[in-house]
């Protein structure tokens, strides 16, 4: 038999590419296992009850909870917002550690700029680390080793086809096919290991999806602004930004300038034409004008060898 490995070119080529195939529906298979279990394993929830900011975390990560932070420094008054949707600080630094360090960052910065800032900051690790302790979000270290191990069937399919092109080629037999293959092979590995170094935003544990839901239908029931509904400060600006993001923050106007638009790039404040001057306490007209100046206030071929 002259074929190398007892396997014609033709043949391997099909068993590689179902090797490929197989490899992709490992990655897959074993992603969506772990995650299901990393999920259920969170434990019931102990110690005090979550902070405004924990509960943002919950609902949409790091971003969510800066937002909130946001929103409670406007409504106190604490920062303003230009009509060039900037944020300045206008009071004294809250004590709250993740409000401090939004406030110290807010120089005239939009909200797509503080996010980016306050997201690796010490205050938004420490409360991941709390949140992750309490068993209320996804285990890392699982999703790590689910990632680790779909790239290692990515490398051992990647090597199968080196080997077996680096034996095609000494043969001199035709390799055009195989060498497409490996190429392939080779992209899918490279996708596999970045996704290994990213670990990407953390999902809430089944634990952390049930205390969500109990804060979110507490917040919808009729509890009177600023009550204590299992354990969680349901009134304020906040609140409602941290379980329903900025659509949920009770200004409009504020709402609009204080939102990223979606293709927002971390540069510099661009400018907001007809932004309104408000007082705290006061509600934003859309027919109310301003200069540039002004400023809202708080509150609203061949074979494979």
């Amino acid at each position: 038999m002259n074929d190398p490995w007892g396997i014609s070119g033709p043949d391997f080529v099909v068993l590689y590419i179902v090797l490929l195939g197989a490899a992709l529906l490992v990655r897959v298979v074993v992603s969506g296992i772990v995650r299901s279990r990393a999920m259920r394993a969170g434990r019931a929830p102990d110690g005090p009850p979550p902070t405004v900011y924990e509960l943002a975390f919950l609902a949409g990560g790091p971003d969510r909870a800066t937002d909130a932070a946001i929103a409670a420094l406007v409504e106190r008054g604490q920062l303003r917002v230009n009509s060039y949707q900037q944020i300045s600080k206008t009071g004294t630094q809250p004590g709250e550690p993740l409000e401090r360090a939004v406030f110290d960052v807010a120089k005239l910065k939009t909200t797509a700029i503080i996010r980016a800032k306050v997201r690796g900051s010490a205050a938004m690790r420490a409360l991941e680390e709390r949140l992750d302790q309490r068993g209320l979000l996804v285990s890392a270290a699982a999703k790590r080793q689910a990632r680790t191990f779909g790239l290692l069937a990515q490398l051992a399919v990647l090597a199968l086809g080196v080997v077996r092109l680096v034996n095609g080629i000494s043969l001199g037999r035709p390799v055009g096919i195989l060498v497409f293959l490996v190429v392939v092979a080779a992209v899918l590995a490279i996708v596999a290991a970045v996704r290994r170094s990213k670990t990407g935003p953390r999902q809430p544990s089944a634990a952390g999806q049930r205390l969500l839901g109990q804060a979110r239908s507490a917040a919808s029931g009729p509890v009177p602004a600023g009550m204590l509904a299992g354990g969680v400060l349901l009134g304020g600006a906040a609140a409602a930004v941290a379980l329903g993001g900025w659509s949920m923050y009770p200004d409009e106007e504020l709402s609009a300038a204080l939102t990223p638009p979606p293709s927002s790039s971390f540069g510099g404040g661009g400018s907001s034409g007809g932004g309104s001057s408000c007082s705290s306490g006061s509600s934003c007209s859309s027919s109310s004008s301003c200069s540039g100046g002004s400023s809202c206030g708080g509150g609203g071929g061949g074979c494979g060898g």
